[in-house]
């Protein structure tokens, strides 16, 4: 492989596109500073898919694109190109000629391309796999390099060295590993914590749970019974009052009726009074009658003629429709014919389209088989390819293989010409080292001693930082629990707030009427509020207050009776229930007596409620009404001597809630506490706010804490840092002197064991070029069997591709066959389509001829019928009015005997006046009945109503929605068995219903952190055999390369230097992936001494050289060497150019340079010059035929 062209557009100062070609040899880009000669050595980075915008001396992709001069515009993209000759076989391509190109855009992305084609960038470092060719290898050596080598800092002459050993890539995934391990270990600590803190909240949380979900039970139980109860009440009363119902509906009817037979006695009296005027009448009436009887008589006559004339018009329609079922049964017999003949064509039709399927799925099968033969031909055509491909890529590796073999003998036989050469220098190099031993131990203990005291200062100020940064947790811990709690009032304000806008807690009827209040200003003027809404109590006496109040805390306040009576019609109209109304102009005070108020005079006595607590002057007679007769006391004690003083005259409520009624009834014992008061809410809200604005004052006073804290820690990390530095001087100085002294000892022991090492190496050495020439004669062997495969595998190629263009023929062939057999296909199935389109219609028309046949018929029997039937009304007809003309003799005889009813009637007058008198006693009776019935009917309805709303207050639930909770049950034992619910439901006490969730949420949060622990444990053992694993591969990997780059570095040195040697030193040959690298070198005429003695040209040279020794380990095709010559001497210049001709017999070298002696063995120049600002161009020059091209 060799690098023959890049062709740079657009990048950075190249706004036209530039192509350089590289002859074999060396190539020198030149040109003075800022012209952008090392634009072109980024342009190669750049290409070979450097991600990093800093190492192309950049910030982002947008800085390499041209941005354009006062005279050019800007680039959208900039694209470069590297052009290889492949003849080699090198890159795993089968082209002879490669070119991979990255563009990159302003947005951003990238592109790239493996001959124009586009690609992955994976592809493109696959190409280079094993190449030395790449971002990360040393292909492109620049100042950098050279810097990381002579720098004083360990850390970037190791990074140098295990970049060439290949073991960044290890030491980046144990890196990775460590993080993550440090974090698995920080998770396990905070997991820990957490589960500690849940565990003791489970077993308290159990023990609610198990309490709470006893009661739950318990009151699900109660509920279950109160609503059986309630309905079993309510239809036992529903039933007592439908009978009661009935009852009065019966006593009604027989009131109503015994009312209507006294009206028609009355009645009947008045006709037998009048009894002749009633017989003149009556005979007038007969006279009409016998009028009406000879009219009628000759109407009848007149509808006679008429039915005559319609039975003839019926009988000429009949003829009609018997012509046209004629005409019809004719046209079904000409179309069932036309059907017959289509059934025929359609059936021919038919098995044409079939016919044409089954050869179509013939040549089908036929052309699968042809198309499955042919897949066949191309995968082995395919599979031969790949297998010449593979013996080509074989091949490559053989002759690579050789090539190496042969560069590695070579290499052995210079080394054994070495060892000779430094055996002499050993012995007297000992001496030195052993007197500079003894300074070194001086010096350590004297460094030993002043590090000590400067520590001490150091843990003090650790010390003190500690106890800084753990008063600053305290206060972020109170901040956060601030913050919650603020959080938490907030909360709760917002809910109070929403209640009080929503008018939660308020019965359904007082809430949607002040609902629609606020939307219907009409209504809202009618309404001044709820009692709840207008008084104002202190928290103390809120509890007594409530319970004195009871449901009059929902009474709705009006001001007048007027307004009063327009809001029950308006619930009522709505359907939305019963309330109470107050208006103010018709409430009066109801208030204690002189004397009832003598008898407060107790210890534990507050006062009258309504004295108590706060209102407008305006609702006095409402406050006073309600509670101007309850005294509010301590407790029952204080009550009941009260209550004795005033012979139980008036009400008394305690603080607990507990009323002691007039009359002496008590109400007391536990009640459910209520989170949202009515009385309470509007106190609590202000009580809130005044809450979080202290909350918020406490939280800037520990943020003020805070930042005076962090001040402090400010100074105290300062205090740190001082020490810190001290301790850092002082370790650099005994590291320094370690260092020294380290190399002191390792040459000593190096002393000792030179000799047989080197008598060691020589047998190695020999063995090895023993192997050597083995390892070659094997490769060329399989070289050989490699080009006769590829032959026999070219002959396959051939035929087979042969057999390929055959298949193809054939299947386009049957491919045409089937194609015309489905247009055939097609156009039979049309014919076929046609002809059952044609017969569908055929047997419509048929159909339609039969309905209208049918019909014709029906209508036929239908007109015979009403002839029949107009004809039995002509012999009805004559018999009527032979029955008109008997009743007018009827008539006749009736007025008779009109003078004898009259007698009858006089009788029957008197019988009704006795009747009367009996009839009126019955009636005062049923009435009297009849309003116990309405006493009766009215009580129960109330108690039904009773229960109706005890049973909504307590669960919400109406008679219909509590039938699902309907079961059977035995009345008494069921009261028994709820009042002992009730007593287990008091002895629980408090009970937290919430913890059953908790419970559940704390257990599932522990199990899911108890795995994650788990998970993390094993994670973590996991990872540090991960961590083990690469540091053994580590250790590995440096040590095997490590050693093939000193002994490259040797070889390099002597050659760079004319003579001199040099060595590469561990520190620790314990610790080699950690310990300092060191770099020993004796130029000729010099002691050996490190590195960092040397003189500035030396160092470089130095550097060169084992960058020189990292570049025979890891070969490249080409190298780009950017100014790394800048800091040589001219003597060391020559040297470098000497040694740069010399190898680049092997190796292909780029360099940039403005150096002369780096010129002068170049084999071609390109010039770099700015003669636009801002836009670089290239000049050509070769040496042999001195042409220049621009």
């Amino acid at each position: 492989m060799r690098l023959t062209q890049i062709e740079i557009n657009g990048f950075k100062s190249f706004a036209k596109k530039q192509e350089l070609t590289f002859p074999e040899g060396i190539t020198a880009i030149i040109g003075p500073n800022g012209c952008g000669k090392s634009n072109i050595a980024d342009a190669f980075r750049f290409v070979l898919g450097e991600q990093s915008a800093r190492a192309l001396r950049g910030k982002k992709v947008e800085d390499f694109i041209f941005g354009g001069t006062e005279k050019r515009r800007a680039l959208s993209f900039c694209e470069v190109s590297l052009h290889f000759d492949n003849t080699d076989g090198e890159l795993k391509t089968p082209y002879q000629e490669v070119c991979i190109t990255r563009r990159a855009y302003r947005s951003g992305e990238s592109e790239y391309y493996i001959n124009r084609a586009s690609c992955r960038l994976k592809d493109i470092h696959e190409l280079f796999r094993d190449t030395g060719v790449g971002k990360d290898g040393y292909s492109i050596i620049g100042q950098g390099r050279v810097s990381e080598i002579i720098s004083e800092k360990s850390a970037d002459r190791r990074t140098a060295f295990e970049e060439a050993a290949g073991v960044m890539k290890y030491r980046a995934r144990k890196e990775e590993a460590e993080r993550k391990l440090l974090n698995t270990q920080k998770n396990l600590v905070r997991l820990d914590d957490i589960l500690l803190e849940l565990e003791g909240r489970i077993e308290p949380l159990r023990e609610q749970s198990e309490k709470a979900i006893k009661y739950l039970k318990l009151r699900e139980e109660l509920r279950d019974i109160e609503v059986n109860l309630y309905i079993y009440q309510y239809e036992k009363s529903n039933e007592r009052i439908k009978q009661i119902s009935v009852n009065l509906e019966q006593i009604r009817e027989q009131i109503e009726l015994a009312e209507g037979s006294g009206s028609a006695l009355a009645a009947a009296l008045s006709e037998g009074e009048d009894t002749e005027r009633k017989i003149s009448a009556a005979i007038s009436e007969v006279s009409q009658k016998l009028l009406a009887a000879t009219t009628s008589v000759e109407a009848h006559s007149g509808e006679e003629k008429v039915l005559n004339e319609r039975i003839g018009a019926l009988e000429r329609e009949r003829e009609r429709l018997i012509s046209e079922s004629a005409f019809a049964k004719q046209g079904i017999e000409e179309r069932s014919v036309l059907k017959a003949e289509l059934e025929k064509k359609i059936e021919r039709f038919a098995a044409d389209v079939s016919a044409a399927e089954q050869e179509i799925e013939k040549i089908s099968k036929t052309l699968s088989e042809c198309e499955a033969e042919l897949s066949g031909k191309e995968e082995e055509l395919e599979s031969h390819k790949q297998s010449m491909m593979d013996r080509l890529n074989r091949l490559s590796d053989a002759k690579s293989r050789i090539s190496r073999l042969d560069a590695m003998k070579s290499a052995l036989l210079r080394r054994i010409d070495a060892i000779g050469d430094e055996k002499a220098a050993v012995a007297e190099e000992g001496e030195k080292l052993r007197a500079e031993n003894d300074e070194c131990e001086a010096l350590k203990a004297e460094l030993a001693s002043e590090r000590n005291k400067i520590k001490e200062k150091y843990d003090a100020a650790i010390s003190h930082v500690n106890v800084i940064n753990q008063e600053i947790f305290a206060s972020r811990q109170e901040e956060r629990r601030l913050g919650n709690e603020l959080e938490s009032v907030r909360s709760r304000s917002r809910v109070l707030s929403e209640m009080k806008r929503a008018h939660e807690g308020y019965y359904s009827s007082v809430r949607d009427l002040l609902r629609d209040a606020e939307r219907d200003t009409s209504l809202s003027s009618q309404i001044e509020g709820v009692v709840a809404e207008l008084i104002s109590v202190p928290a103390e006496y809120e509890t007594a207050i409530e319970m004195a109040l009871g449901s009059a805390l929902q009474n709705i306040v009006v001001p007048t009776e007027q307004e009063a009576k327009r809001v029950i019609e308006y619930l009522r109209s709505k359907k939305y229930g019963r309330a109470t109304m107050l208006p103010v102009s018709a409430m009066r005070s109801r208030l204690l007596t002189n004397e009832e108020r003598s008898c407060l005079n107790v210890e534990g006595c507050f006062g009258v409620a309504s004295e108590l607590i706060s209102f407008s002057p305006r609702y006095r007679g409402i406050a006073e009404n309600l509670l101007g007769r309850t005294v509010i006391v301590r407790d029952l004690d204080v009550g009941i001597a009260i209550n004795k003083k005033a012979r139980s005259s008036f009400r008394i409520a305690t603080l607990l809630g507990d009323i002691m009624n007039p009359g002496g009834s008590m109400t007391g014992g536990s009640a459910q506490k209520r989170e949202f008061s009515l009385l309470g809410r509007e106190r609590e809200l202000e009580q809130l706010k005044d809450k979080a604005k202290q909350i918020e004052k406490n939280t800037a006073d520990i943020g003020i804490k805070i930042e005076e804290l962090e001040h402090k820690l400010e100074e105290a990390n300062a205090a740190v840092a001082l020490q810190t530095e001290e301790l850092r001087k002082l370790d650099i100085k005994r590291a320094s002197l370690k260092e020294k002294h380290d190399i002191v000892l390792q040459y000593v022991e190096k002393n000792r064991l030179s000799m047989d090492k080197y008598d060691s190496e020589l047998t190695q050495i020999n063995d090895n070029i023993h192997d050597i020439d083995s390892q070659c004669t094997a490769a060329a062997e399989l070289e050989s069997g490699l080009n006769s495969g590829n032959a026999s595998t070219a002959e396959d190629i051939k035929r087979v591709q042969a057999e390929i263009v055959s298949l193809r023929s054939r299947q386009q062939s049957i491919a045409d066959d089937l194609t015309s057999l489905k247009v055939r296909h097609v156009a039979a199935k049309k014919e076929y389509d046609a002809s059952c389109g044609e017969l569908t219609r055929t047997v419509r028309e048929i159909d339609s001829l039969v309905r209208s046949s049918k019909n014709n018929t029906d209508s036929i029997n239908e007109i015979a019928s009403e002839i029949a039937s107009h004809r039995d009304k002509l012999v009805s007809m004559s018999a009527d009015i032979s029955g008109e003309r008997s009743e007018v003799d009827a008539l006749t005889d009736e007025m008779r005997s009109l003078e004898e009813e009259r007698a009858a009637k006089l009788r029957y007058v008197d019988e009704l006046r006795e009747r009367r008198d009996r009839d009126n006693a019955d009636l005062n009776e049923m009435r009297e009945r009849m309003h116990r019935f309405e006493l009766n009917l009215n009580r129960q309805q109330l108690e039904l109503e009773n229960m109706t709303t005890r049973i909504w207050q307590d669960y919400e639930l109406t008679y219909e929605n509590a039938l699902p909770y309907r079961r059977q049950i035995a009345v008494n034992a069921t009261h028994i068995r709820a009042d002992e619910l009730r007593s287990e439901i008091r002895a629980l006490g408090e009970v937290n219903t919430a913890s059953v969730e908790d419970y559940r949420n704390v257990v599932e949060r522990h199990t899911q952190l108890k795995a994650q622990c788990d998970d993390l444990k094993q994670a973590e053992i996991d990872l540090t055999e991960i961590i083990k694993r690469l540091t053994v591969t580590m250790e590995r990997e440096f040590a095997e390369q490590f050693k093939q780059i000193r002994e490259n570095f040797s070889e390099t040195f002597t050659e760079l230097f004319h003579g001199g040697r040099a060595e590469l030193m561990l520190s620790d040959k314990d610790d080699i992936l950690n310990c300092d690298i060191d770099i020993i070198a004796q130029p000729p005429g010099k002691k050996l001494q490190l590195l960092s003695l040397l003189s500035g040209g030396e160092q470089a040279l130095t550097a060169i050289a084992l960058l020189f020794a990292i570049l025979k380990l890891k070969p490249t095709a080409f190298c780009i060497l950017d100014e790394i010559d800048t800091s040589l001497d001219e003597a060391n210049v020559d040297n470098f150019a000497e040694y740069l001709k010399k190898y680049s017999a092997e190796t292909q070298f780029i360099i940039i340079t403005h150096r002369k002696g780096s010129m002068s063995v170049c084999d071609s120049l390109y010039g770099v010059s700015m003669e636009e600002k801002g836009v670089s161009r290239l000049i050509s020059a070769r040496f042999d035929d001195n042409t220049e091209s621009a």
